[in-house]
């Protein structure tokens, strides 16, 4: 049921013979489903010196554009009592197109005032063409950008019932207020602060001390993948930053210990956004809390109250879906438990043998070195001392500053307040822009104060500032004087170059907020309220059917924010209607929506994080969805089944069991699907072995058979290193 808002402003005094007239009118919804119950709220605003007798009969109808009834509604008057400002009522339109509806207020069977409104309807599953248009074009053409604004375009004129209606509101009523709305503009300064922080950091050379640190731990095969997969969790802050740096500073390390560009991208791709997401000082904690914060003020005005069932803080709220995000929660599972039994299965299996097999440590056949150039374009000069304190510095005090402004923003004065209070009453927005600006602040002058000279730190001398601020007329070199590390230049460039790297990803950020808006007036959240609450359709489906669909639009859009953006408004107020009280339901349920659009994202080939994997690492794209899209898939299955289905269904299901049996199920999926790399009978998982008897791969016969030899080969040496030892001795 959708409401429509007729605001009727009287300006003269109401007399039996007095005449009024209508100075605006303003509509709530935008759009009409046919065959719905469509409720109108006819809002008046009655002038102070309007009087009326006691006893006069209010009525107010509701026609169409051919003056038949629509709905009838009288009040009886008391002069002790005040004039109504809403009256309401209930249409039910059979005809789609463009409807005209008219609203009349009479008094005592005198015609009091009257307004009318056109409107767009159509039939409920009509709401679906925008998402159904962006999800074709995405996998036709690739392309998210012209997928998103396709779908925007096509929901305007939905919306205006015009192309040419379409093409201007799509402007300047959706691009232009996704863009403009300020706690959008936060969220795109605190994204844009944050990788102009991630860029000073390069530049500084932390992140090759960072590298460098980890390859002191790295010295085999299997410690050189933990080593990458721990990356993942120290480089927390941003799933860009963990992708592009550990993905850089891994590949030579592996390529030598003999591990796939494959595996290293699949490690790399799957550890980023799992864990940036779960975080609350990432780049992703702002844009989620922004979007659970906007859908909560809407159901505090569904509702008409702001006591809740839930917390009416975004920021707890994203805490306590936390520990409901199946997908990530397994696959940050399954990464280690693959690492530690050195099994595989499916093409990653393939990936990995071939450079077992041969010994190869050039990162195998998905080794790709065609854009290695963009990964340089920030990178520390030569001469540059890679220190690890470069890596921890801005760490610290990003961690510190956001904390800081976290407590202090939710401080009410009062002193009696816990540190959970305060936090849980902050502006994370707040918290986050400031935190990050005043890290890069920091941090860039931090840079700028050590001085190198013959690639080691060295005490600086008074040319050594002049050249650091660029007033140094003649060209001076380390060999004549300690220059800066970071000259005001270097830093600035730094900086921006940081900040242009995510460009597009906020275009898509934009063009997403956009779609969410877009969604919200054709009634796709109302479709989903129909289907939610009047299909008859279980409560405990929620976190299923949330998690299930936005997987599907991530895989076919490529982007997790983007479907964040998209499923907010079309599930959370819906999810809270039906959550009736259960607290835990709608929590599992915003956590399904956030771990669904990773799960979609990293099966999808047009995925920004995906791709910068594939960059990193130097893997082939394709080779990279073809090995890691069987993982990701198994994964999400078992999130299903161990996670959002019971958690849903069960309302005694405790979450603590469905971590385990996730555990369990992890590693037996390893164990029975999964084959040794370095298997004595070279035999492929089940899955591949199947595929090769109804068709013949010449090249994995010959693989099967090399592995044989090279296992051998290897027992065969071993066998031989302690009879060595025992003559040494």
């Amino acid at each position: 049921m959708k409401n429509i808002s007729l605001l009727a402003l009287i300006g003269t005094p109401l007399l039996v013979l007095g005449e009024t007239s209508i100075t605006s009118i303003s509509i709530e919804s935008k759009t009409i489903f046919t065959k719905v119950d469509t409720e109108i709220t006819v809002n008046v605003e009655w002038n102070e010196t309007t009087i009326f007798a006691d006893g006069d009969v209010l009525v107010w109808k509701v026609f169409d554009e051919d003056d038949t009834s629509l709905y009838t509604n009288s009040l009886q008057l008391k002069v002790d009592e005040e004039l109504p400002t809403s009256l309401s009522g209930t249409v039910n339109i059979k005809k789609g197109g463009r409807v005209k509806l008219k609203a009349s207020l009479s008094l005592s069977d005198i015609d009091v005032t009257n307004a009318e409104e056109q409107f767009q309807a159509y039939s409920p599953g009509a709401s679906l063409v925008p998402l159904v248009i962006i999800i074709v074009l995405s996998a036709t053409t690739g392309i998210v950008e012209l997928s998103l604004l396709g779908g925007i375009f096509i929901g305007a004129c939905m919306v205006s019932g015009s192309f040419t209606g379409g093409f201007k509101s799509t402007l300047d009523t959706y691009l232009i207020g996704s863009a403009a709305d300020e706690g959008h503009a936060f969220v795109v300064l605190f994204c844009f602060f944050l990788a102009g922080l991630v860029a000073l950091m390069e530049k500084s050379g932390g992140f090759r001390g960072f590298a460098n640190a980890l390859s002191q731990v790295a010295k085999t095969s299997r410690s050189g993948q933990a080593a990458a997969f721990i990356g993942g969790f120290i480089i927390f802050f941003d799933d860009y930053a963990n992708c592009l740096v550990n993905g850089g500073t891994m590949t030579p390390i592996l390529d030598a210990m003999g591990v796939s560009r494959e595996k290293l991208a699949f490690i790399i791709d799957a550890t980023a956004a799992p864990i940036a997401s779960f975080i609350p000082l990432s780049s992703w904690i702002g844009y989620e809390i922004g979007l659970i914060e906007t859908e909560i003020q809407k159901i505090i005005e569904i509702e008409g109250t702001d006591e809740l069932f839930i917390s009416k803080s975004g920021f707890t709220v994203f805490v306590k879906s936390i520990k409901y995000r199946y997908y990530s929660i397994y696959m940050i599972m399954f990464i280690p438990v693959l690492i530690y039994l050195k099994r595989a299965f499916g093409p990653m299996l393939v990936a990995e043998r071939k450079v077992f097999a041969y010994a190869r440590t050039d990162g195998g056949d998905g080794a790709f070195k065609g854009m290695q150039g963009l990964l340089k374009a920030n990178a520390p000069s030569d001469d540059t001392p890679a220190l690890l304190m470069n890596f921890l510095f801005p760490l610290f005090f990003l961690i510190f500053f956001i904390f800081y402004e976290l407590v202090k923003s939710g401080d009410d004065g009062t002193g009696t307040q816990s540190l959970y209070a305060k936090i849980e009453s902050s502006d994370s927005y707040v918290a986050l822009l400031y935190g990050t600006m005043a890290t890069s602040l920091l941090s860039m002058l931090f840079y700028m104060i050590q001085f190198k000279k013959n690639g080691q730190l060295t005490a600086p001398t008074p040319k050594s500032f002049t050249k650091m601020c660029g007033l140094t007329p003649e060209e001076q070199t380390e060999e004549s004087v300690p220059v800066s590390l970071m000259t005001v230049k270097e830093g600035v460039d730094s900086f921006i170059f940081g900040q242009a790297k995510i460009f597009p990803a906020i275009m898509i950020l934009i063009l997403a907020w956009a779609v969410g808006a877009i969604m919200k007036d054709v009634g796709t959240d109302r479709l989903f309220k129909i289907w939610i609450l009047e299909s008859g359709m279980h409560k405990g489906s929620l976190p299923t059917l949330s998690f299930l669909i936005s997987m599907l639009i991530a895989l076919a859009t490529g982007t997790s924010w983007g479907t964040m953006a998209i499923m907010f408004p079309l599930i959370t107020a819906p999810t809270y209607v039906a959550a009736d009280g259960d607290a835990r339901l709608f929590y599992a349920t915003i956590s399904s929506i956030l771990a669904g659009a990773i799960a979609g994202d990293h099966m999808s080939p047009i995925s920004d994080t995906t791709i910068l994997s594939s960059l990193a690492s130097e893997c082939d794209l394709l080779a990279h969805i073809k090995t890691q899209f069987p993982y990701a898939l198994n994964v999400a299955l078992w999130s299903v089944l161990f996670g959002t289905l019971p958690i849903g269904m069960a309302p005694k299901y405790p979450n603590w069991i469905a971590i385990v049996l996730g555990l369990i199920a992890m590693v037996l999926t390893v164990v029975f699907l999964g084959v040794p790399i370095a298997s004595k009978s070279g035999d492929f998982d089940i899955v591949t072995e199947l595929y090769m008897k109804f068709r013949k791969l010449p090249d994995l016969e010959k693989l099967k058979i090399d592995t044989i030899n090279k296992v051998a080969e290897e027992e065969s040496e071993s066998e031989k290193k302690p009879v060595d030892i025992e003559i040494d001795a």
